[in-house]
């Protein structure tokens, strides 16, 4: 089933991303405005796409929007082909980017739109934000990415890593692409319930913010389930009530539903499956980690002047006064005594 599921990494978190879903058995494809971090990448070179005249983004997401827009947005066009005939067998299309880069926080919004526009297929989205150590460059590309994203209609699942829950990045790539591998093959044929294909790319379709944990059937208790809810790799989900679709995949008996509805909110839907390896939570259709955001939104404000002062400062102009010290020096040539021939003699 892992061909249904297309997964595209836009710069170098996203294509990190790709690399360990690669080996899970995904198509997959990595885009990237930097070829040095294409070059890097340990996965075929037919999954390796470098966007034309691109030379890194530098954390700037108004140059990765530049250069999609080059030409008549010849860029674009093609990137948007490449994802649509290499895909063209998938129902769903991950794109995955993290939010506070240059690259694939600039390029994945304008991407996303155009494949929910041009396509029937389920348009994911796998992004993560800053650590709390981050810069404020990054922060304010933070921001701007779940700006464009909000006001994307028609789009699928949001899943939100948040960087501070490990200081190795790799780390929370490969817990989620566990989760998710896990999720995304978790057909049961119990005869107590099944939790269908249609069921899990339902799950997938709903907007909003979603989280997919797994656990082992020896630790899986409804206790344990709830509390790594909100302990998890995940930003911490806002404790509103907005839920659309829950999706429980037992590994036991030791976990119930209704108590995990108690605890998130009632859902739309709720699908229950059982005689599963493992035990797998989906939740999706839940209101995006708004008071993180808010956070984030804070710290920028806090420091609104820091920023204005160094944008200008390269540009303001502070050294006055005459600088032509050329002038004083005159270029009239010393004066030589002609010297006398024989003729003056």
């Amino acid at each position: 089933m892992r061909e249904r599921y297309g997964c595209v990494g836009l710069g170098s978190m996203g294509s990190n991303e790709v690399a360990i879903l690669l080996a899970k058995g995904y198509p997959v494809m990595a885009a990237n405005t930097a070829k040095a971090d294409l070059d890097s990448l340990n996965i075929p070179e037919d999954c390796k796409y470098h966007i034309l005249n691109g030379y890194g983004s530098s954390k700037d997401r108004r140059k990765a929007k530049q250069l999609l827009a080059e030409n008549d947005c010849e860029n674009f066009d093609l990137l948007i082909n490449e994802i649509k005939e290499r895909f063209r067998k998938c129902k769903v299309i991950f794109l995955m980017a993290s939010s506070g880069g240059g690259s694939g926080s600039g390029m994945l919004p304008a991407i996303s739109q155009r494949l929910i526009d041009e396509t029937d297929k389920i348009i994911c989205i796998v992004t993560c934000i800053p650590d709390d150590n981050a810069s404020l460059k990054e922060f304010m590309n933070c921001y701007e990415f779940f700006q464009e994203i909000e006001s994307i209609e028609n789009r699928g699942a949001l899943f939100v890593i948040d960087n501070n829950k490990n200081r190795n990045k790799f780390t929370l790539n490969e817990q989620f692409a566990c989760y998710l591998d896990a999720f995304l093959n978790a057909e049961t044929n119990s005869t107590l319930g099944v939790v269908d294909r249609a069921e899990i790319e339902n799950v997938l379709s709903q907007k909003g913010m979603c989280i997919i944990n797994k656990y082992n059937s020896e630790t899986a208790t409804t206790q344990t389930v709830i509390e790594k809810i909100r302990e998890n790799i995940y930003a911490p989900m806002e404790n509103d009530g907005v839920v659309s679709n829950i999706a429980l995949i037992h590994s036991n008996n030791k976990v119930r539903l209704n108590e995990i509805v108690d605890n998130v909110g009632q859902a739309l839907a709720t699908f229950e499956g059982f005689g599963a390896d493992a035990t797998v939570l989906a939740i999706s259709g839940a209101s995006l980690p708004y008071t993180k955001l808010a956070e984030i939104k804070q710290k920028i404000d806090d420091n609104k002047d820091t920023i204005k002062r160094n944008l200008l400062a390269t540009s303001e102009r502070r050294l006055t006064g005459s600088i032509d010290f050329l002038g004083d020096i005159t270029s009239e040539k010393p004066k030589t005594e002609k010297k006398k021939s024989t003729r003056d003699m």
